[in-house]
């Protein structure tokens, strides 16, 4: 009984306590990356150490003999079961989020599809340019890589400007930042709403997935390009999010213009 209440533990500590360490300072802003990492990682280690747990207990239910008391014997079993049942009961409700979930990534991907005007092959995605009066990039990686590229934003912004936002969406499709976004929603939608890992973890893995995805696109194609790009989306849609975005990227040290290497596939 006791390894099997020290991994139940150390996957309370880890799935709950370890967001709020995680949250603690600004570090993250300056590294999030390795922010990303770990937030993952104890979310993971988390998970595996629960699963052992139930393993723990299933074995020992099994395992019960005469050396056991009744009581012990009696306990071993009704926890296997209840850990069987809640397994269950997770795997039930991760199913009925998973799928309204993907129903709203296909209906995004729809509605951007009719407005399709031309569809350019790049080295790992499909650019699909559209008509639309809001300025939008929107990476997706179903059906295949795409990255959508609205009228409006490639006449609001310069082809250096443009390309930094192009890197930027690639970067999301590169690191499967859809699969992070998603694992975080579903671990949100299956947490009781009083505890608040499950949304810090979402709101975490939205902010980092953003700004990893900024410092590629700033190391591949220059920090004030893409300080600008969001400075100027920022005004035409009033997200505040982009401002501090672009004022985080020109209060950083970055590699020198001769150091950069443009992908071709975000050529302008």
């Amino acid at each position: 009984m006791l390894p099997m209440l020290m991994l139940l533990g150390l996957s309370l500590a880890l799935l709950l306590v370890a967001p709020i360490v995680l949250t603690t300072g600004r570090w993250q802003v300056r590294h999030p990356r390795i922010a990303l990492t770990l937030w993952f990682g104890a979310f993971f280690a988390g998970c595996t150490a629960a699963g052992a747990s139930v393993l723990v207990a299933v074995l020992t239910a099994v395992g019960v003999d005469e050396r056991m008391s009744h009581a012990e014997g009696l306990a071993a079993t009704v926890i296997a079961w209840l850990s069987l049942i809640g397994i269950g009961a997770i795997v039930a409700v991760v199913a009925a989020v998973s799928e309204p979930l993907a129903g709203s990534h296909r209906e995004a991907v729809q509605a951007f599809a009719p407005l399709v005007s031309s569809r350019e092959q790049r080295r790992g995605f499909v650019l699909a340019r559209f008509q639309s009066e809001a300025p939008t990039a929107y990476a997706v990686r179903r059906p295949e890589p795409m990255i959508f590229l609205s009228s409006t934003i490639e006449a609001a912004l310069t082809p250096t400007q443009l390309q930094a936002v192009l890197a930027h969406e690639r970067a999301h499709l590169r690191g499967r930042h859809d699969w992070a976004m998603r694992i975080a929603e579903i671990n949100a939608a299956c947490l009781p709403p009083v505890l608040p890992a499950g949304a810090a973890l979402r709101r975490a893995t939205a902010l980092l997935i953003e700004l990893i995805a900024d410092d590629t696109a700033a190391r591949q194609t220059g920090a004030a390009n893409l300080a600008n790009a969001l400075s100027r989306l920022s005004e035409a849609t009033d997200d505040v999010g982009m401002a501090l975005r672009a004022e985080r990227l020109t209060a950083r040290r970055w590699p020198s213009s001769h150091r950069r290497r443009i992908p071709a596939a975000v050529r302008i």
